[in-house]
C-alpha cells in the first residue's frame, strides 16, 4: 500500500492553486525522501571506506572550528527531529509528512556520524556532505517557500521555526566544512604513494572549488602581481606523471598482447572508459541544455506577449522563466567547462600511455626493425600520431553521438516553430554531405602525403645531427641544407597550400 497523502492537492507535482510551486506530498514523498533515501545510502559506502582509513594527527584535525561543525550538525538534527515531532503531532496515523521527516532524520543522523569520521581521516572537505547539505538547504528552501504561501506560518508556526532553524545550521554547517583543513596535514607522507603529502592544489580543493575553479585563484592573483617563475607553478597531479598514467594501461596493454587478436581500442577502453563515459555524460547533459533557453525564451516572450489580455498567466510565471534563463545559462557555463577539462582529462591520459608505450617499444626493437622504422617516423608516431589519436578518442568521438542528437532536437524545435518549412533546410544539408565528404577525403589524402613527407624530412634531420662532425669536416652543410629545404619547401609547404 502506498503512502497517503493528507492534502487535498493530492500528489500533484503542480500545484493547482499555488503557480510555480509543487505539492506539499510531492515535496515530502519524491523530493525530501528521494534525496535523504540516496544520501544514506552513499553515506553508509562512505563510512565503510573511512573505516579502513588510518587516522590523521589529532593535533592537526581536532579544533576548535572541527566543535563548532559539529555543534551545528547536531542543531540540525536537534530541529530535523523537532519538525518530525511537530508532524507526528499533526498527523494521527503514518503519512507522507512523517516518512519524509523520519528519512531526514535519519540523514541527519548519519551526517553527524560522517562528519567526525571524514575529519579524523580525511584531507581534504566531504563531497558527499558538501552536496547533501547544498541540496538539503535547497529543499527547505523551497519548503519555506510553500509554507508561506499556504499561511502555515500563522496555523503551524512552530514547524515554520524549527524548518528555518533547520535551514540555517545547514548552510553554517556546508560553509564551515568548505573552509580547508590545515595546511600541515597535505605534507604528510601519503600512504598509498612514495610521495609526500597533496602536491597540486587541486588535489586538495573541494568539489565547489572544483566545479569553480576558485583553487587557480592564488596561482593567478601571483602572476598579476609578478611575472611567474617555474617555482611559482605547482607539480602536476599524481594522476598526470607518466609512471601513474600509463601503469595501468601497460596492465590491460599486456593482457590484450596474450590474446590471439590484441586490440588496442579495448587496452584504450578498459583503461580510460569510466573517464571518457564521464565526459560523455557532460556531453550529454551539456547537449540538452542548450535547448532549455530557446524554449524558456519562447514561454517568455508568450507570457509578455498576453500579459494584459484576460489569457494572461501570472506574474510569478514571469519571474520564474527569467530567473529560470539566468539559472539555465550559469549551469550551461559550468558543465561546459566540464565538458572541456574532463576530454581534456582523458585526452592527456591517452596521449601519456601511447607516447610511454611506443617509446618502450623503441628501446627493445631489433636491428631489422630499426633499419624499417627510422628516428622520424617513431618521432612522428610518438608526437603528431598519438595526439591525432588523443583528440579523436577524447573529443571528436563524442559527436558520433552527440551530432545526430542535436540535429533531431533542433529540427523538433524549428518544426514546432516554423512548421515544414524547416524541411527546405534540412534538404540543403543532405545535398551538402557529398561535398563534405569529398573534402573530408581529399584533406585525408593531404595528410597522410605531408606525413610522408615529414617523417622524409625527420630522417635526413636523424642523419645530419648523427654524423654532425663529419659534415662539417668534409664541408658539406650546404648541401644537407638544399636538402632540408628540398622537402620543406617544395613537398611540405606545397602541400600544406593545398589545404
Amino acid at each position: 500500500m502506498g503512502l497517503s497523502c493528507p492534502s487535498s492537492e493530492g500528489w500533484g507535482p503542480l500545484s493547482p492553486s499555488r503557480p510555480v510551486d509543487f505539492t506539499t506530498c510531492f515535496e515530502h514523498g519524491v523530493l525530501v525522501t528521494g534525496i535523504n533515501v540516496l544520501f544514506l545510502v552513499v553515506a553508509i559506502v562512505r563510512l565503510h571506506t573511512l573505516r579502513r582509513a588510518p587516522l590523521l594527527p589529532h593535533t592537526l584535525v581536532v579544533g576548535s572550528l572541527f566543535w563548532i561543525k559539529l555543534l551545528l550538525a547536531v542543531v540540525t538534527l536537534a530541529a530535523s527531529v523537532a519538525e518530525l515531532a511537530f508532524e507526528i503531532y499533526a498527523y494521527s496515523s503514518v503519512c507522507v509528512f512523517t516518512v519524509s521527516m523520519g528519512m531526514q532524520t535519519a540523514a541527519a543522523v548519519v551526517a553527524v556520524r560522517l562528519h567526525y569520521y571524514e575529519q579524523l581521516r580525511n584531507r581534504i572537505a566531504s563531497t558527499p556532505l558538501l552536496l547533501f547539505w547544498l541540496v538539503t538547504v535547497l529543499l527547505a528552501l523551497m519548503r519555506l517557500r510553500t509554507a508561506v504561501s499556504m499561511d502555515l506560518v500563522e496555523t503551524q508556526p512552530a514547524a515554520v521555526v524549527a524548518n528555518t532553524l533547520f535551514m540555517l545550521a545547514a548552510v553554517a554547517t556546508m560553509a564551515l566544512e568548505c573552509q580547508p583543513k590545515p595546511h600541515g596535514l597535505y605534507q604528510l607522507p601519503d600512504d598509498d604513494e612514495d610521495n609526500f603529502g597533496f602536491q597540486s592544489p587541486e588535489e586538495r580543493a573541494n568539489v565547489f572549488s572544483r566545479l569553480t575553479y576558485t583553487w587557480l585563484t592564488p596561482l593567478l592573483e601571483q602572476g598579476l602581481r609578478k611575472p611567474l617563475q617555474m617555482e611559482d607553478v605547482r607539480e602536476l597531479s599524481r594522476q598526470y606523471q607518466p609512471d601513474v598514467a600509463t601503469a595501468e594501461f601497460q596492465r590491460n596493454w599486456q593482457a590484450e598482447r596474450q590474446r590471439s587478436d590484441p586490440s588496442l581500442f579495448r587496452a584504450t577502453m578498459r583503461t580510460y572508459g569510466a573517464a571518457w563515459a564521464l565526459g560523455g555524460f557532460y556531453k550529454l547533459v551539456k547537449d540538452l541544455i542548450v535547448f532549455l533557453n530557446p524554449i524558456l525564451l519562447s514561454r517568455l516572450i508568450g507570457f509578455v506577449s498576453t500579459y494584459y489580455t484576460p489569457a494572461a498567466e501570472p506574474i510569478e510565471n514571469g519571474y520564474f522563466y527569467a530567473l529560470s534563463m539566468f539559472v539555465v545559462a550559469s549551469v550551461q557555463l559550468l558543465v561546459f567547462q566540464q565538458v572541456c577539462v574532463q576530454n581534456q582529462h582523458v585526452n592527456c591520459l591517452i596521449k601519456i600511455s601511447y607516447t610511454t608505450a611506443i617509446y618502450r617499444k623503441t628501446m627493445v626493437l631489433s636491428n631489422d626493425a630499426r633499419q624499417k622504422y627510422n628516428t622520424g617516423s617513431i618521432v612522428t608516431h610518438m608526437s603528431t600520431d598519438s595526439q591525432r589519436v588523443a583528440d579523436f578518442a577524447a573529443n571528436s568521438s563524442h559527436l558520433l553521438w552527440s551530432s545526430p542528437l542535436q540535429i533531431v532536437l533542433a529540427l523538433y524545435l524549428l518544426y514546432r516553430t516554423l512548421g515544414w518549412a524547416v524541411y527546405a533546410g534540412v534538404l540543403v544539408m543532405l545535398i551538402s554531405i557529398p561535398m563534405s565528404a569529398q573534402l573530408s577525403r581529399s584533406m585525408r589524402a593531404l595528410n597522410k602525403l605531408l606525413m610522408g613527407y615529414r617523417d622524409q624530412r625527420m630522417k635526413i634531420m636523424d642523419e645530419v645531427l648523427s654524423g654532425i662532425k663529419i659534415i662539417k669536416l668534409y664541408a658539406w652543410e650546404s648541401s644537407f641544407i638544399r636538402r632540408i629545404n628540398e622537402v620543406r619547401v617544395k613537398l611540405e609547404l606545397r602541400t600544406i597550400r593545398h589545404y
